[in-house]
């Protein structure tokens, strides 16, 4: 198979920078080393309900990591940096005696030289990836993934612009030969600011795809402008803000290829809910924001919210076709975990408090990079402007979950399937965004403030022209020390596949601080659609009252009623009731008691449950300063069927310094939905033995109970680090 020469320049730098150190003038300014050792070993044992049959399980896994790395300044601002990552999973399946043996070896070394002046910046990255796999009655398999690329950027004066340049070379490849793909990135990302009050930024994006395999080629291109302007008038009494960004999309393919064409994300959407099937997603730009390292807020590790299911969603601004999303990791995740996530696709076509989600697939498990640390879903294609998947948090009770206390999702990717043979084999998209806010003080007691946003879209092939155009006011009035309101209206029309839509959204609000330890806030809003299908309507009235009672003693009643009417003519009405305290009667305890009542009453037709009851009891204790204790309840009832979600820590460190800490854990968490409990308990330890050393050791009893099985595991869990 061939093997890019430039791959082998990653031992020539070891060797070189080897033979360096070894010499009394040259030394390293830095070198680390950390290793990590952990042992897992489960046993248990699964009782079929039906037919009292029992299978034993056992797991045994064992994993090796060592890296190292190693810093030279070779001149001012110049440095050389090279390491090497090893890492050797090894793991025993065995049920009711049949075992099965896997081994995962991944090697990955690097090599970096970068110069970082105020002025210039300059890089030369090579990085290789090996990954072997053996497992029992298959073949074994190897992964390759090298790896080049170049940087070059300059930050000049503020006279000047600033940009960077980045070129990056990846190579795929695999044996036996099912993949072999080199990917050419080329991105050119600028900025001016020829003065504090205006804004230019360009970026170019090109990616070539060579499939080797398949014998295509693909071509994506993007030009991306931003030109955006602020300024504040007459002493500060008006502010500016305007903005203008157009993207222009080129996606070419083969007409004998069927390819992924990536999609246009307009806003990235999560929320953490107990009812996937309604209710509106908060906004998480973070998810379209192109790192794909950084979290997003939101955690699917086993110390992730277990009462909760977590969803992630995107909107496009428009009804798309889509197939794929990938969900991105901030970890590499090994089969084991990976595979004990279930995925469940939702679309609507609006985000609203009264929107309802339809499921469109669930997959379980979903492919997971063998080198990409993300979730490769696909499902039938849809055609949907809102699409979200929805998964819980890692279950404490599944095999090596004590390993992955976090997983943080760090940004979302969606695709459709396209091929030449169905339509043209070039798509282009152009999207032109502008945006215009005006906010001025028109008294010293009221403001106001005005909002442009217009939206055009076009795609070709196709002449579809999609636009949207938003107006919106806004008044903010004080009345008193005691009242203050404000009002808000928003008008949008959107043209979309031949039809026009209008929709108005309203809102009012009174605020009245009677006291400095109490508040109440009263709200109208309201959504009125006019559509070609017909009108629609969604109002709702909510009163929020907050109290301080006493020091360290606070609580709040809120109560709300909705009615609405959908397009085929279905009316609802629902009432809301939330009420909860906060008792901290001195620094060693606090305590949380919070109450959720939601009814609603449905006529035309059937939107679920009709009621939904929630208490949630939750209590810190911290009798001495190296003794906690935690504990926390939650009930949820759901037309006569009830969840309990109970959770208990004890943490003891028995010395000042804290470098030992003993604690012990329960866990119960029923879900009626599933009908299933499952139950974790048992004691565990951190230990830092030493400066470097730092041991880490858990024993748990599980037991996860379904109508269909009891599944009952003994689980011990050791890591053991060193760090120099």
């Amino acid at each position: 198979m061939h093997r890019p020469v430039h791959v082998y320049m990653i031992f020539l730098a070891g060797i070189l920078l080897f033979n360096a150190l070894r010499t009394p003038a040259a030394r390293a300014d830095s070198i680390n080393f950390n290793s990590q050792l952990r042992y897992l070993n489960s046993s248990g044992e699964t009782t079929l309900e039906a037919s009292g049959e029992k299978i034993s399980n056992d797991f045994y896994r064992f994993d090796q990591r060592y890296n190292l790395d190693l810093t030279k300044s070779i001149y001012s601002y110049l440095t050389f940096e090279t390491g090497a990552f090893y890492e050797l999973d090894q793991a025993t399946s065995e049920t009711d005696g049949n075992k099965t043996d896997f081994e995962v070896t991944t090697l990955r070394p690097y090599a970096e030289l970068n110069l970082n002046n105020p002025i210039y910046q300059a890089g030369l990255t090579v990085r290789k990836t090996r990954r072997d796999e053996e497992v029992t009655d298959l073949p074994d398999t190897r992964a390759d993934r090298d790896e080049m690329i170049a940087i070059l950027g300059m930050t000049p004066a503020k006279v000047f612009p600033e940009w960077r340049l980045t070129l990056d070379r990846t190579h795929t490849y695999d044996d036996p030969e099912t993949v072999d793909r080199v990917v050419d990135l080329y991105n050119l990302d600028t900025h001016y600011t020829p003065w504090t009050t205006l804004l230019l930024d360009y970026v170019y994006t090109r990616v070539d795809t060579d499939d080797r395999i398949g014998g295509f080629d693909t071509l994506d291109q993007t030009h991306f402008g931003r030109v955006g302007y602020s300024r504040n008038f007459w002493t500060n009494r008006l502010a500016l803000n305007t903005e203008y960004r157009i993207r222009h999309q080129t996606f070419e393919f083969p007409a004998s290829a069927e390819v992924e064409s990536p999609l246009v994300r307009n806003a990235g959407l999560s929320a953490l809910d107990q009812t996937p099937e309604d209710g509106p997603l908060d906004v998480n730009n973070a998810l379209i924001d192109g790192n794909l390292i950084a979290s997003a807020g939101l955690n699917i590790g086993a110390s992730g919210n277990q009462t909760t299911f977590v969803n992630i969603g995107l909107d496009f601004g428009f009804a798309v076709d889509v197939d794929t999303v990938y969900v991105w990791v901030d970890r590499r995740l090994p089969t084991v975990v990976s595979g004990a996530f279930a995925w469940t696709v939702y679309t609507s076509p609006d985000n609203n408090a009264n929107s309802t989600w339809t499921a469109v697939d669930t997959i379980a498990p979903a492919e997971f990079g063998a080198f990409d640390n993300r979730f490769e879903i696909s499902f039938a294609a849809v055609n949907t402007r809102f699409i979200k998947v929805v998964t819980s948090a890692l279950s404490p009770t599944n095999i090596g979950a004590g390993d992955f206390p976090n997983i943080f999702v760090t940004e979302m990717q969606a695709f459709v399937t396209v091929s030449g043979v169905d339509v043209d084999n070039k798509q282009t998209t152009v999207d032109h965004n502008y945006n215009l806010n005006l906010r001025g003080k028109l008294t010293a007691r009221t403001t106001a403030g005005y909002t442009l946003l217009y939206n055009y879209q076009k795609s070709d092939p196709g002449t579809e022209k999609r636009t949207r155009l938003t107006n919106g006011l806004n008044l903010n009035h004080v009345f008193n020390d005691v009242f203050s309101a404000n009002a808000n209206g928003q008008r949008a029309d959107t043209t979309e596949r031949g039809e026009d839509a209008i929709d108005y959204t309203y809102g009012a609000a009174l605020r009245a601080n009677w006291l400095k330890t109490f508040n109440q806030t009263f709200t109208y809003s309201g959504i009125y659609l006019d559509e070609e299908q017909g009108t629609a309507y969604q109002n709702s009235l909510f009163l929020r009252n907050n109290a301080q009672l006493y020091r360290g003693w606070s609580a709040q009643l809120d109560g709300g009623y909705t009615w609405e009417e959908t397009l085929d003519g279905a009316q609802l009405t629902g009432w809301n009731i939330l009420s909860g305290t906060n008792f901290v009667p001195n620094e060693k305890i606090n305590l949380n008691l919070n109450y959720t009542y939601r009814r609603t009453a449905q006529s035309g037709a059937d939107f679920g449950p009709t009621s939904e009851t929630q208490w949630d009891i939750q209590a810190f204790y911290n009798p001495f300063r190296n003794l906690s204790l935690f504990g926390k309840v939650s009930f949820v009832n759901r037309e006569n069927s009830n969840d309990t979600f109970q959770n208990y820590s004890i943490n003891w460190s028995p010395f000042p310094d804290g470098d030992l800490q003993f604690f012990f854990l329960y866990s119960e968490t029923l879900r009626s939905q599933t009908d299933s409990r499952d139950t974790v308990v048992g004691p565990g330890l951190k230990w830092a033995i030493g400066r470097h050393i730092f041991l880490d050791m858990t024993y748990n009893y599980s037991r996860n109970e379904t109508i269909t099985q009891t599944t009952e595991a003994n689980v011990f869990d050791g890591e053991l680090r060193l760090t120099f």
